[in-house]
């Protein structure tokens, strides 16, 4: 894993992905001053997700009702008449043109995600490298799952790598580590290239008992434990990225005494002694009427108690929990131990 799998000469080729949004001046994905690339596209289906406009991997049309201001440019200017009220959108017959987005005057409809090229996305980036240089910061890349534009995504860290840019990675940890697999036989391979790649994992955690994040994120959680599991080896033993688990508070789901138990038994066992605790706050649910989705489950916000609860529960199994941005990183070494 020491080796590292330059791809420079395909940036002659710049490929391109699907993003939707490019943050800077971000100080809680990462040591330092960040930018954070969000990917679209997500295996996961998360009762309480904040970005449900990372779900599809495809550019996806909008809409703020309560930015309207009636001026029906969307309705004349729709080639296929797929709208007879602003912001209604049948679905059906809907091409995706964006047209209507282009028109709006008020930015009442919103296009989330565009194909961005490489270099695109790395103009964007270049005006914030003093910044992480001098704060020991770089860029993160999270979601949405990064890992579902695998060759992007390679192209794009080892463009940043070679400028000697700290490179960060947010995952779900549902992707495929094995050489061969049956449903993604490349896939192994690539994720083994992008790992050379990459400095730090951020690693979400969710529910421990499969049947419970069957329940609440729509899939098994066998391979993601795998995977963490791999990850954990490949640091230690073979100098691969660090790996940080975070662990999002979800009260009555994520922050019972059984899953934290779970998962600290889990971490104790893999060595990763720390973990990120990011309270849910519920900022998706407008994002969800927006896109026309069905309305997500009420969920309360983790009181103080209740963090402090959690944090005592993982205390007694040996494990540091931290505050998103009040993490101690240790230098930029993927020598350095968790």
């Amino acid at each position: 894993m020491k080796e590292r799998f330059m791809v420079l000469d395909n940036m002659k080729k710049p490929l391109a992905g699907q993003i939707f949004s490019i943050q800077h001046f971000c100080l809680h994905d990462g040591p330092g001053i960040r930018s954070l690339v969000f990917f679209k596209g997500c295996p996961l289906r998360c009762t309480w997700c904040q970005n449900p406009e990372s779900w599809s991997p495809a550019s996806e049309l909008g809409f703020k009702d309560h930015l309207c201001i009636n001026c029906r440019n969307c309705l004349s200017i729709c080639p296929v008449n797929a709208m007879k009220t602003p912001g209604q959108i049948r679905s059906d017959l809907c091409q995706t043109c964006f047209s209507c987005a282009k028109a709006c005057p008020s930015g009442a409809l919103i296009r989330f995600g565009n194909c961005l090229s490489t270099h695109t996305v790395l103009k964007d980036l270049q005006p914030e490298y003093p910044y992480y240089r001098s704060s020991g910061g770089g860029v993160t890349f999270s979601g949405g799952e990064p890992t579902l534009s695998l060759e992007f995504v390679i192209q794009l860290a080892a463009a940043l790598k070679q400028d000697q840019i700290h490179v960060a990675m947010e995952t779900c940890g549902l992707f495929h580590m094995e050489e061969k697999s049956e449903s993604l036989p490349e896939s192994g391979k690539a994720i083994r290239e992008l790992l050379s790649l990459i400095d730090l994992i951020l690693f979400d955690i969710k529910l421990f008992q499969e049947a419970a994040h069957q329940q609440f994120c729509g899939t098994s959680n066998r391979i993601i434990k795998n995977n963490l599991a791999m990850l954990a080896r490949n640091f230690f033993q073979e100098g691969g990225p660090m790996i940080w688990p975070r662990m999002p508070l979800i009260p009555g789901i994520t922050d019972t005494p059984e899953n934290l138990e779970g998962w600290g038994d889990l971490l104790a066992e893999l060595e990763l002694n720390k973990v990120t605790l990011v309270p849910f706050h519920n900022l998706g649910e407008a994002k969800r009427e927006w896109l026309q989705l069905k309305p997500g489950p009420k969920l309360n916000t983790p009181t103080p108690e209740s963090i402090e609860k959690a944090r005592h529960v993982l205390a007694r199994m040996g494990i540091t929990c931290y505050d998103p941005g009040e993490e101690e990183w240790p230098p930029a070494s993927k020598s350095s131990p968790v």
